[in-house]
């Protein structure tokens, strides 16, 4: 089964960065997302909020980069057991410059 998001968004919120047990870097984000979609061959604006996370070395990478444009790709999952809403596991982030 498929799941893959990718989005460009722009990073409003970067938690502070925490490790795992075993020393791996984790870092939260929030995410905006602002743009023109069509739905049904009508224009529609999109405006969105989602959180995501970083689980890595880019981690380290992104974690002062407050309102940067970004394109990321990943997919989603839940945040844990206890809290089934999606978040964006992010497995590539590059700075956009469209």
């Amino acid at each position: 089964m498929d799941n893959l998001l990718t989005l460009t968004a722009r990073i409003a919120k970067c938690g502070v960065l925490r490790y795992t047990p075993t020393g791996v870097p984790v870092l939260d984000l929030m995410l905006e997302h602002e743009s023109m979609q069509r739905e049904n061959n009508l224009p529609c604006t999109v405006r969105l909020e989602i959180q995501a996370k970083i689980v890595g070395k880019d981690a380290l990478i992104w974690q002062h980069r407050e309102n940067s444009t970004v394109r990321v790709s990943g997919f989603l999952a839940a945040k844990n057991q206890r809290y089934p809403k999606p978040i964006l596991r992010i497995q590539n982030i590059q700075e956009y410059k469209g």
